[in-house]
Parts: C-alpha cells; structure tokens; sequence
C-alpha cells in the first residue's frame, strides 16, 4: 500500500471512531436549539423567592419608579449631568451630553434637556410620564409647544445614531404580564429574574419584541441587566447596569451599557454629576413646563468620578 493510500485510510479509521462524539455535539447543538433562548447569564446560589415574594419585590419597585409628589416629600429633586457616549462596531464614537431632572429619584416623571449641538442652537427637551401606558413630550428647539410623541415614536433614539429611546429610559415593560423566572447570581449579586410579554399596543407597532427579560438586584432592588428578545434565541437589545454609586446619601446610576445585536453597536449611559435635595417647581413638569428653564447653581453638582 502506497503511502497516500495509507493516509486516506488512516484519516478514515479517525473518522469512523471519533463520529459518535462529532454527531452527538451535533445532536446537543439541535437540542439546545429547539430548546428555545435561554435566560442570560444569572449563576451562583441566590435565595429562592416564592411567588408571593418574588411578586411582592416587583410590586415594590413598580411603586418606586412611578411615585407621585403628593406621596413624598418635598425638596427631593435632582438633576444629574450626563454623557452618553456612541461606540459602533466600525467607525468614530460621538457623543451628547445632557441634564436630567426630576422631583425625586424614582417618581415617575422626569425631564431631559439634550445640550445644544451645532445643528441645534437649542436643546432639545423630553418629558416623560412613566406606567403602563407611557406618555413623552417633545419640545424642539424651534417650537414654543410641546408635542405628545406618537406611540412608534417613544421607540425611537433620543438622540440620532444612538441606541436609547424614551422606552428605554423609563422601561414601561415592568408593568406588563410578568413571570417570575428564578434566582441566581447577575454580575455577582443575588438577583431574581423576571420575564415581561408585551400588551397589545406594542404589539400593534413592534411585533418583533415577544419577551423582555429583568434582573432585579436583591439589595438594591435595581435592574442589573435587561434583555430584549425578538425571534431569535439570543438578545437582541441588552441593557448593562455597570456601577452604582452613593452621592449625598443617595444611590445614583453612575453607567449603564445599552448594546445593539443587529449592528453591534453600544451607547454608554454616564452620569457626570449630580445635584440633589434640590427645590423644583411642579410645573416644570408639565408639557408646557418645558418652556421653562429649570435652575440649578453650578456649584450644587457633585462629581461622580
């Protein structure tokens, strides 16, 4: 037997023994696709919630994002100075930069002012009303009247080229029909896992989202990370909760990645500073409000490096 007639053979025979191993990781591979997606990355030991519990903390931090005035005290708003940094697969990052406002942290409405940019000679405000139905106002910088943002619209970038909406900065999905998944360890702290289905009114306009699904920190009772599916088995946003940080007693967002699978694209979130315990008219937010200008020393910012 020549000697190519020997390798031929010889790569059969390796063939014919390792074939149970290659077709039983092909056989794995179609399980765990028709399996279906699994849930990110959540490992460790956390405590197991029952459903009255797991739907007790998720009750709870609906209350908190969607406080109203009257149920709180006063001289509790902020304003936190923001940059949101644009990093696409290919090509240069851009940035805006911006200041958010509200009446305190976790009441349900909250107002944007996007700086000045030299397409725009003016900011460009949002006003938003969280719940189950999310409102948005929109004031351009060559309007003297807000425009309440037509439902396609609220997904739509806050700023052009960049991945957050106004759907995203207020996620209105925590009101849905939710399921309490499991427990388990997100970025190395017990979390509880929660999966959101969208009512009909996103449905109507975004038939590809089928299921959104939360981690919400055990301590914190903060989303850690948040993952939007569509058809596919793997996430086609992600939300990434990247530092908290504590600033006159309080505990802010310092980060947050939101990452796009389509074109692989991030927009980081950033707080720069923050101003809190702060005194805000009522009537800033209000669609009319957002003609007014809300005043904020200078020198009240803390720095949050």
């Amino acid at each position: 037997m020549n000697l190519h007639k020997r390798v031929i053979r010889a790569n059969r025979i390796s063939f014919l023994q390792t074939r149970p191993f290659f077709f039983f990781c092909v056989f794995l591979k179609i399980q765990i696709f028709l399996a279906g997606k699994t849930t990110f990355p959540a490992k460790g030991f956390a405590k197991i919630l029952t459903e009255d519990q797991a739907f007790g903390r998720l009750e709870s931090y609906r209350s908190f994002i969607v406080r109203d005035l009257n149920s709180t005290s006063f001289h509790k708003a902020y304003a936190f100075r923001f940059r949101m940094r644009h990093m696409p697969r290919r090509g240069k990052e851009f940035y805006r930069t911006g200041t958010i406002y509200g009446l305190a942290i976790g009441h349900g409405s909250s107002r944007i002012e996007l700086d000045s940019t030299s397409l725009n000679s003016s900011p460009q405000k949002f006003l938003l009303h969280n719940g189950l139905k999310p409102k948005v106002w929109f004031l351009s910088p060559n309007d003297q009247k807000s425009r309440l943002l037509k439902d396609p619209e609220l997904f739509q970038p806050i700023s052009e080229g960049m991945n957050q909406s106004p759907f995203d900065l207020l996620m209105p999905f925590v009101f849905w029909d939710a399921t309490y998944i499991k427990s388990g360890r997100v970025a190395g702290r017990p979390s509880h896992l929660y999966s959101f289905l969208p009512p009909q009114w996103v449905n109507n306009i975004r038939p590809d989202i089928t299921e959104i699904i939360m981690a919400l920190d055990e301590s914190y009772e903060a989303p850690l990370r948040i993952e939007t599916f569509s058809r596919a088995n793997v996430p086609s946003r992600t939300f990434i909760l990247n530092g908290m940080k504590k600033i006159a007693g309080h505990w802010i967002i310092k980060s947050l990645d939101c990452k796009n699978r389509i074109d692989r694209s991030n927009t980081r979130f950033e707080v720069t500073s923050a101003a809190l315990d702060l005194d805000l008219e009522q009537s800033l937010f209000s669609p009319s409000g957002l003609l007014k200008m809300p005043v904020v020393p200078s020198d009240a910012f803390i720095s949050s490096k």
